[in-house]
């Protein structure tokens, strides 16, 4: 079982032994042993080899019995085949941790059997094993760097800051603790998972985010076991103050299993991976750079201050108007606030600016920079004065460095309490000169999208912070999936959405009477167990004035169709509200998840829709609600009523709750649900079921 004490002696052994040790310079076998000595390793090292009995000046023994104590991590670099032998002599030595650097296992063919074997040695012997086919941890505060990647060996020494890199991509994680020691940043703990074989990426992260000197943690990821974890331990994070980064590798992969439905077909795995690591706290990003861009920022920046004002934001001033309006726009494009000044602010800056300045947000210095020197001094005071104020951007133009240098003190002081960015237009800084800064909370950025992007981040994280503890789930007694179009809106109906009126219309029934007392105009169409695409097959007809018009449709489908003897879908129309999806699919990384979006024949096309890993709380769907453009329909637009969004949530709930109860089930949409003016609630006008055995047709609707 894996506790957090699990990898205690994966970051802070006192000892370790090297099993596959060598001599030979250039291997990956003698570079974990010069890595240890190279960046002053305190603690023993016990090099195992049955060929030499010195390696790097140390002691070599001929097998781990031989060793003179039990180390507190074996890292192995031998054979496959050798492998889960090795683990049985760590358990026999006393040995529960091990890191296995070896290839050979599951990412070959011929090495799954390896990896069999050395899961099931770790299992019955009880040895917690990081790898197979990793590129090992850094633990920089206890000089413990146990890799052999160049990363670790190139540097001269490395430094250490409240950041984590956890990676299923090992050449990725020595790239990035490359970059974080290069730049100046430092970090604390570097993490490759290799193949995951025991061991994987959620347990190292369920450890990481638990420490006092970690702040911020990237993920690099392609995919993960028993994904759902994630959200218990994004939340333990936000208790610990640490924010999680991920960047989810396979954009362009398609989804998990070819579905019939419309939710099915967008749903892939990077877009469910992007909504749910929202939904848990966790900020996702598309790239490299974004990632290594983020750990700064959410490491080294203040949180906005809290202004509790609507028209609280960021302040900008700068010697470019140009730079400056672009600042602007990238706070538009980021989500950022800008902030706008007060009556007071607004009558100091008269005082201290050139008749000609701009003084409104962002503010434009002029060229009078060059002839008052200590114009961005008492600008940036006074922006930092206004209690409107939650961070502040100064846009340097052709003369940043000059204008750094020396304002550097003003900067660094009114970084002690907000986010202080002092932002550029393609001019360096040098990397001395960014780390000093970097130290005492101002951020150096290259362009002013990137300035923008930053702050985005910490108010990403400001909001993230407030998400909502997960509450206790009391699950629904297990039923089975509905059979035919009745139990399907039993279903709708058990989870507060009211089914469209309807009958079906047998081949021996009259609409005329089998449709008393329902309001004409009606909708007349195929069951979904008979044709799942009605849509483009022409077996949907709306605004169906009267009963002959009803049986004579009734009649056109079933000779379509080559079905005499099917009944045909008969329902009254509900136009009143405002069309949405919801639908739950169970085959992700994450289990059970919930689609909620824009719905209609569009919902392809739109593709305006959420995901949330279920069970789901009601603010957790108000929460995602409100980053669709649905949400604007919902509030009422253009002189339309508000819709019932407080029953929609409330049944996306119950319909999630009843999807967790139907393990038959594989995914359920409901498409539309017409959400109905406030007070009214919803109504179910189209379903489609599929389970393990009742795939519906799959023509292209």
């Amino acid at each position: 079982m894996t506790t957090l004490a699990t990898f205690d002696n994966f970051f802070r052994p006192a000892s370790v032994a090297i099993v596959g040790a060598s001599p030979q310079r250039g291997s990956s076998r003698n570079t974990l042993v010069r890595v240890l000595i190279k960046h002053r390793y305190a603690g023993r090292v016990y090099p195992v080899s049955t060929r030499h009995t010195e390696i790097e000046g140390l002691k070599a023994y001929a097998a781990l019995d031989q060793l003179p104590e039990t180390p507190d991590v074996a890292l192995i670099i031998t054979p496959a085949p050798t492998v889960p032998q090795i683990i049985i002599e760590c358990a026999a030595k006393g040995i529960r941790n091990a890191i296995v650097y070896s290839s050979g296992f599951e990412e070959i063919e011929s090495g799954k059997e390896h990896a069999r074997r050395l899961a099931a040695a770790a299992k019955q012997h009880n040895v917690a094993v990081l790898g197979a086919n990793c590129q090992g941890v850094w633990s920089v505060q206890h000089k413990a760097i146990l890799s052999f990647g160049s990363a670790a060996l190139s540097l001269e020494s490395i430094r250490h800051a409240p950041i984590a890199v956890i990676s299923q991509s090992g050449a990725l994680a020595g790239a990035m603790g490359n970059y974080l020691q290069n730049n100046g940043m430092g970090c604390a703990y570097i993490v490759s998972v290799g193949n995951e074989t025991c061991l994987d990426a959620l347990d190292a992260l369920a450890w990481v985010v638990e420490q006092a000197d970690v702040r911020a943690v990237a993920l690099y990821i392609e995919g993960l076991n028993d994904a759902r974890r994630i959200l218990s331990i994004a939340e333990r994070a936000r208790e610990w103050g640490v924010q999680i980064v991920a960047l989810k590798a396979g954009r362009s992969a398609i989804g998990q299993q070819a579905t019939a439905s419309h939710t099915g077909k967008i749903a892939s795995s990077h877009v469910v991976y992007q909504d749910v690591l929202q939904q848990a706290g966790v900020i996702p990003v598309d790239t490299l750079a974004q990632a290594l861009a983020a750990l700064e920022a959410l490491t080294f920046l203040a949180p906005p201050r809290v202004s509790g004002d609507a028209k609280g934001g960021v302040s900008v001033l700068g010697s470019s108007g140009g730079a400056g309006a672009l600042l602007a726009d990238h706070s538009s494009e980021f989500g950022v606030p800008m902030a706008e000044f007060s009556v007071d602010t607004a009558e100091k800056l008269e005082g201290i600016l050139p008749e000609f300045a701009r003084k409104a947000n962002p503010v434009d210095l002029t060229g009078q920079i060059n002839s008052s020197p200590n114009l961005f001094r008492d600008t940036c005071l006074t922006l930092h004065a206004d209690p409107r104020t939650e961070a502040i951007v100064v846009q340097f133009a052709s003369s940043g460095r000059r204008g750094l240098e020396e304002n550097a003190a003003v900067f660094k002081s009114v970084a002690r309490d907000l986010p202080m960015i002092a932002s550029f237009a393609g001019e360096l800084v040098a990397r001395e000169t960014a780390s000093a800064l970097r130290e005492a909370g101002v951020m150096c950025c290259a362009d002013p999208s990137a300035t923008m992007s930053a702050l985005s981040l910490l108010y990403q994280r400001q909001r993230m912070q407030q998400l909502p503890k997960s509450v206790g789930h009391q699950p629904l007694p297990v039923r089975a999936a509905p059979g035919d179009w009745a139990e399907t809106m039993r279903y709708c109906e058990d989870s507060g959405i009211t089914p469209a009126k309807w009958i079906v219309l047998g081949p021996g029934d009259q609409a005329a009477i089998a449709c008393t007392g329902m309001n004409y105009p009606l909708v007349v169409k195929a069951l979904p167990d008979v044709a799942a695409h009605k849509s483009e097959l022409g077996l949907v007809k709306l605004r169906v004035p009267s009963a002959q018009e009803v049986d004579a449709h009734a009649a056109a489908f079933r000779t379509q169709l080559g079905n005499p003897n099917m009944g045909v879908l008969v329902q009254e129309m509900v136009t009143d509200g405002v069309e949405v999806v919801l639908s739950c699919l169970r085959q992700t990384d994450f289990g059970p998840v919930i689609v909620i979006g824009s719905g209609g024949v569009a919902v392809e096309l739109y593709r305006d829709v959420t995901h949330l890993a279920l069970p789901v709380s009601e603010a957790e769907v108000l929460a995602a609600l409100r980053k669709l453009k649905l949400w604007v329909l919902l509030q009422g637009y253009r002189g339309q009523p508000a819709a019932d969004v407080d029953a929609l949530a409330q049944a996306a709930v119950l319909f999630g709750n009843q999807f967790l109860a139907c393990p038959e089930l594989l995914e359920f949409e409901i498409n539309p649900v017409i959400v109905r003016p406030r007070g009214s609630g919803l109504c179910a006008i189209d379903a489609l079921v599929t389970t393990a055995h009742n795939k519906p047709h799959t023509e292209i609707r």
